[in-house]
């Protein structure tokens, strides 16, 4: 991650190569939040590979 980085309240700005990318935050915890980014991430991956 680079660039600047921006926050306020339930979100975050940052740049990701280049890429703004905005992450919300929930006040309430999900367990099935890291199965979730990463199936977001190797999808995303693999779907570059082809």
């Amino acid at each position: 991650m680079s660039g600047p980085l921006k926050s306020g309240g339930a979100q975050m700005t940052i740049t990701v190569q280049g890429h703004e990318v905005t992450l919300y935050f929930s006040s309430e915890p999900n367990s099935q939040v890291v199965s979730q980014v990463k199936q977001a991430l190797l999808g995303t991956y693999l779907s570059r590979e082809q």
